[in-house]
C-alpha cells in the first residue's frame, strides 16, 4: 500500500499544466451553472415583475432555482472538494508552502462550496481581545455563510478563489522529490517534539536587556538537552502568527516571559492554555500581572543570573534531570550523604 507522501509525490511529479488544466476546467463548468441559474431567476423575476434585490421570502435566490440545476451544483460541489483535496496532499510535502498556504486552501474550499449555492463564507481567525495594550481576554475563530449573492457575482467571486488556488499551486513544483520526502518523513506536521521549547517574550532587536533575557532562556534549556527557539529565530514565509501557532503546538515546552505586558504574548499565553499545555511564566521584578493569569504561578527574576537559577531549579524538576543533562539524585531518607 502506497503511504500518503508517496501518493502526494505522485501527484507532484505530474505535470502542473494539467492541475491548471483541472481548475480552468471546472471554472467553465461553474460558468455555465452560473449563467443558467441567472437566466432562471432573470425569467423569475421578470415574470414576477421584481427587481433583484427584494426583501423577505423572494430574496431566497436558491429557493428559486430548478431542482435539476440544485442536483447539477452538487456535481461540482464534489469536483471542488476532489480537486482541493488534491492540492492539500501536494502541500504537505511541499517545501516551498507553510501553515498558513494549506489554511488558505480550506478556506478556499468553503468559500466555493458557498458561493455555489448562491451564499457567501466568512472565517474568522482567533485573537486576543486588548485595550491599550490590556489583555482583556481571547476570542475564538468563527464561521458563517451569509446570503443570498446574485449568481453573477457569485460567478466573479468564484472565478477569484480560483486564481488563488493557481497562485498556491505555483508554489508546489520547484523542488526535487528527496527533499519533499525528507521534509514530510510520513509525519504528522503536528505532532509532538521531544526536547524542544518555544520562548514567548517581548522581541525588540534594539532592546539589548530583551536580548540577554533571551540568550539566557536559550541557554538554560540547552543545559537540559532542550533547544529552544523565539519567533524571530524561525525561518518563515507568510503569516507569522500560524507559524508561532505550530510552535506552541508541538514543542514540548513552553516559555514565557510576561516582561513588558505585550498584548501578543499574552496572546500567545492564552492560546497554549486553551490547549491545556502548561506554560513556564516569568516576569521582571516590578512588572505588573494582569488579572487574567493572576491564578497562575509566576517566578519574578531580579537579573539574568537570578533568571536563570530559578528556571534550572523548574527545569530539574520539571525533567527530572540536572542541569548537566544527569538523573537527578533521590534525596529521600534512605539516601547516603
Amino acid at each position: 500500500m502506497r503511504s500518503a507522501s508517496q501518493c502526494a509525490l505522485n501527484l507532484m511529479s505530474s505535470s502542473k499544466s494539467e492541475f491548471k488544466a483541472e481548475i480552468a476546467d471546472l471554472g467553465r463548468v461553474a460558468n455555465a451553472y452560473f449563467s443558467k441559474c441567472n437566466e432562471t431567476l432573470d425569467a423569475s423575476i421578470k415574470e414576477s415583475k421584481h427587481k433583484w434585490h427584494l426583501t423577505g421570502e423572494d430574496h431566497d435566490y436558491w429557493a428559486k432555482i430548478p431542482e435539476v440545476h440544485k442536483v447539477e451544483s452538487e456535481m461540482i460541489r464534489q469536483q471542488v472538494i476532489n480537486l482541493t483535496q488534491k492540492l492539500q496532499n501536494i502541500c504537505r510535502v511541499s517545501v516551498l508552502i507553510n501553515d498558513a498556504d494549506i489554511i488558505e486552501v480550506k478556506i478556499i474550499t468553503k468559500k466555493l462550496l458557498a458561493l455555489i449555492r448562491l451564499r457567501e463564507y466568512f472565517y474568522s481567525a482567533p485573537e486576543a481581545i486588548h485595550d491599550e495594550g490590556s489583555v482583556l481576554g481571547f476570542q475564538p475563530g468563527s464561521q458563517e455563510e451569509r446570503g443570498p449573492i446574485e449568481p453573477k457575482d457569485a460567478n466573479r467571486a468564484f472565478e477569484r478563489e480560483l486564481a488563488k488556488l493557481c497562485n498556491i499551486a505555483d508554489l508546489t513544483d520547484n523542488e526535487t522529490s528527496e527533499v519533499a520526502v525528507n521534509k514530510h518523513s510520513g509525519q504528522n506536521p503536528n505532532a509532538y517534539r521531544q526536547n524542544t521549547a518555544f520562548v514567548m517574550m517581548w522581541m525588540d532587536r534594539s532592546n539589548v536587556d530583551l536580548e540577554d533575557i533571551r540568550d539566557a532562556v536559550v541557554e538554560s534549556f540547552k543545559a537540559f538537552g532542550i533547544t529552544a527557539v523565539r519567533a524571530d529565530d524561525i525561518e518563515h514565509e507568510g503569516v507569522i502568527t500560524q507559524r508561532i501557532l505550530t510552535e506552541i503546538r508541538t514543542s514540548e515546552f513552553l516559555f514565557a516571559d510576561l516582561t513588558g505586558s505585550r498584548p501578543n504574548v499574552y496572546y500567545e499565553v492564552g492560546y497554549a492554555h486553551a490547549l491545556g499545555k502548561r506554560v513556564i511564566l516569568f516576569k521582571k521584578k516590578g512588572t505588573d500581572l494582569h488579572f487574567d493569569l493572576a491564578g497562575y504561578n509566576c517566578r519574578e527574576y531580579i537579573n539574568m543570573r537570578d533568571l536563570k537559577d530559578k528556571l534550572n531549579k523548574r527545569l530539574e524538576a520539571l525533567t527530572n534531570k540536572t542541569a548537566n543533562g544527569e538523573p537527578k539524585k533521590s534525596t529521600g531518607p534512605d539516601t547516603k550523604v
